[in-house]
């Protein structure tokens, strides 16, 4: 292909982008105005969201078939299923998947299924987390069939339920167990700031969600001096499980600092990786000041480098707790309780790989088709985890870049910029022309 040619070819794209963008702005906001709560987030009646997810992926089938592509349903959960949408290619090309979830997180307001457009903004529950990467997939596959485009490779769209509450096994898994496997992925996560639109995340932490629960022995308050100071009874009148959960808090707190210096990775700047302390608990039963507290609880997420495995961070930290626990008589006696509750793996495509390269190659071609879209600096780390773990799990390649801006997501008035849509659009439909013809 010529330079004039790829010239050409990006002012082809650029212009049947243009062509459907209002069409792109009227499926966001139709996905936006279709309630898709997550019904296993925490705090809500799940029952009553159940079958909102199906609604809006019902929305996006009928979007993709309109596209000419052929779509089918993958369900673990009858109630909860995922869309699969595929491009036939003619053969002997490389396969591409569009990765986005469909679900949100619960309201915070009462317009969040109204949406709006505001100063080029489009605001509603879900727009930038991540629907807006559900138009930006649309709207590039359309400019791709209206050019006439035909491609060797599939272009898969999943479209799964369940991110929100990390049930992969609903939906980005069970999508890749029916078979739908493609060379490359990318993954419409909100990756766009103000300043520089359609970053591309190579890279991600692990984490793992866990609590660890005591056991103390109640007695009257008044006691404490007799438990505590010298001369007393101590244990055998009474354990505050605050005090030993603060014992624990300390201990997990060290190790921490140790993983400052024996948990890196040459993508993640030092000291990324923690042990973070998310809620303490402790009490009778019923929160009252005059007791010792017979029980306590922590809740802690940690985060932990590509190429380590859960498993043998779950056994780290344990044998760390474990050796503190064995230096205090009480919980020596009576060792603490580890609940491990749900791990993110990690993810990592070398940036020198060809397809973040092919990626990074479609985002520049924008900029320098546009003056006016800022280059992005090269692949970053992303700050959260995505779906893009689960097909990095299997062996497929997988970059994280789309429209929404993180710091607006799961807020009272989340927001995506329309034009940012239409750029991720670009950005997109030039890498399928890249990777899959």
């Amino acid at each position: 292909m010529t330079e004039n040619s790829t010239v050409d070819v990006a002012t082809a794209i650029d212009a049947a982008v243009a062509a459907r963008q209002d069409e792109a702005l009227a499926l966001l906001s139709r996905l936006v105005a279709t309630q898709s709560v997550n019904p296993l987030q925490p705090g809500i009646d799940g029952e009553q969201y159940l079958g909102g997810e199906a609604a809006a992926n019902a929305v996006v089938d009928e979007a993709l078939r309109e596209l000419g592509l052929e779509t089918e349903k993958v369900a673990v959960d009858e109630r909860r299923p995922n869309v699969v949408g595929i491009r036939r290619g003619t053969g002997g090309g490389r396969s591409l998947a569009f990765n986005a979830h469909i679900d949100t997180v619960a309201p915070q307001s009462d317009t969040a299924w109204k949406p709006e457009v505001r100063d080029g903004r489009l605001y509603g529950l879900g727009a930038t987390d991540m629907k807006g990467g559900h138009a930006a997939v649309w709207l590039a596959l359309a400019a791709i069939e209206d050019l006439g485009v035909r491609l060797s490779g599939d272009v898969h769209v999943h479209s799964v339920v369940g991110e929100e509450t990390m049930s992969h096994e609903l939906g980005t898994t069970a999508v890749l167990r029916a078979g739908h496997r493609t060379d490359a992925v990318v993954v419409a996560e909100p990756t766009s700031s103000a300043e520089v639109p359609g970053r591309i995340f190579n890279s991600a932490a692990g984490n793992y969600l866990f609590a660890v629960t005591l056991t103390g022995r109640s007695t009257h308050w008044v006691n404490r001096p007799r438990a505590i100071r010298a001369g007393g009874e101590g244990d055998t009148i009474g354990v505050n499980a605050a005090d030993k959960a603060v014992y624990i808090y300390q201990a997990m707190r060290q190790l921490e600092e140790q993983w400052a210096f024996s948990k890196s990775h040459p993508a993640f700047p030092p000291g990324s990786f923690i042990i973070h302390p998310g809620v303490l608990r402790a009490d009778v039963g019923f929160p009252a000041a005059p007791y010792f507290p017979d029980r306590a609880r922590i809740d802690y997420l940690l985060s932990f480098p590509p190429g380590e495995r859960a498993e043998d961070v779950r056994a780290e930290v344990e044998q760390h707790i474990r050796l503190a626990c064995a230096m205090d008589p009480w919980l020596r006696e009576h060792p603490v309780e580890f609940e491990w509750i749900d791990t993110w793996p990690p993810s990592y495509s070398a940036p020198d790989s060809e397809f973040v390269q092919a990626a990074l190659r479609a985002r520049q071609g924008v900029s320098e088709s546009d003056p006016g879209v800022p280059a992005v600096p090269g692949v970053e780390t992303g700050s959260y985890q995505s779906d893009s773990a689960f097909y990095e799990a299997q062996g497929v390649p997988a970059i994280v870049c789309g429209p929404g801006d993180i710091t607006c997501a799961h807020a009272p008035e989340e927001w995506v910029d329309v034009d940012a849509v239409a750029l991720l659009a670009r950005t997109y439909a030039r890498l399928i022309l890249e990777w899959c013809a």
